[in-house]
């Protein structure tokens, strides 16, 4: 047992056993070499990969924060609606101003039809 292990390592048994003398420590050496290129490939391919972590988390920040931005504007947005919808209500109940109101919905519909009607 101690035998097999020293050649495994390089150490001092026979020359037969290619463990040995100066065509074992080239392969030693080539092995390390070929080792060495492995672990460089993989700190970059990890480094590459820390690259890429770090972008995709920059980039769900970001859209994160335009989420939010956006859930606030769709909040003022239904705040003025219902604003408007309540001052509709209000205005539509006077007897009054509901003439005014039909007013400004006929111009409303009137615009609308000349759009479309230019643009298409």
């Amino acid at each position: 047992m101690p035998r097999e292990r020293s050649s495994l390592f390089g150490g001092g048994g026979s020359s037969s056993s290619g463990g040995a003398g100066p065509s074992g420590s080239f392969n030693q050496y080539d092995e390390e070499r070929e080792n060495d290129r492995a672990v460089d490939e993989i700190a970059s391919r990890a480094s590459a990969l820390k690259r890429i972590t770090i972008d995709i988390q920059e980039e769900a920040e970001q859209q994160q924060a335009l989420l939010d931005n956006m859930g606030n504007y769709m909040d003022k947005s239904k705040n003025l609606v219902g604003n408007v919808s309540r001052y509709f209500n209000k205005v539509l109940k006077e007897n009054k101003h509901r003439r005014y109101a039909y007013y400004v919905m006929g111009l409303v519909v009137l615009f609308l039809l000349l759009y479309r009607w230019m643009s298409g």
